[in-house]
């Protein structure tokens, strides 16, 4: 097999209802429009199909986050872009996601809790306030942001569009697209 270089993996964080997914989605869109092969992990669905007893302690968060970045490398090893969006609350999960990909953007997703309970598209800050769950990243549990992201959004501030652009216009940046 000819050598091939590999793809590019832009991981998002951010709180829970942040925009992560809205904007990585669009990011998607902006590659498959490039002809690039590229999948798309959101950590829920991963975390739903594999491990759907996996739960939300400290050590199954380590545990869904390491299994991204394993299967982020893999893909991106044969050229296939990997977008993957993961609350991926503490900075050592997101650094080893560095570490195993050669090519890797990092994507801080800034928005305020409150604008994020307002959003709240999956319900989970309803839940919260219900008392119905007490496992969130940014309000029970610790979210550590990104110290060296290279992209900053406040999604908040940005449309998606706008968002998606800085995205786009880093990775050119980097040399990671053309």
């Amino acid at each position: 097999m000819k050598d091939q270089e590999p793809g590019l993996v832009i991981w998002f964080t951010g709180l829970a209802a942040s925009g992560k997914s809205t904007v990585a989605k669009e990011v998607e869109n902006r590659l498959h429009a490039l002809d690039l092969a590229v999948e798309n992990f959101d950590a829920d669905e991963v975390r739903a199909n594999l491990s759907p007893n996996l739960g939300y302690t400290e050590q199954a968060r380590d545990e869904n986050t390491k299994r991204l970045a394993w299967m982020a490398r893999m893909l991106s090893k044969y050229g296939v872009n990997v977008v993957v969006t993961a609350v991926s609350s503490l900075r050592r999960y997101r650094d080893r996601a560095r570490e195993l990909c050669p090519r890797f953007m990092e994507v801080q997703v800034i928005c305020p809790v409150e604008v994020c309970q307002q959003r709240d598209p999956k319900g989970l800050y309803a839940r919260a306030a219900r008392g119905e769950v007490n496992d969130i990243a940014g309000l029970h549990q610790p979210y550590e942001e990104a110290e060296n992201a290279e992209v900053v959004l406040r999604t908040h501030e940005l449309s998606v569009e706008e968002a998606a652009d800085l995205v786009m216009k880093k990775a050119q940046e980097l040399g990671y697209l053309s």
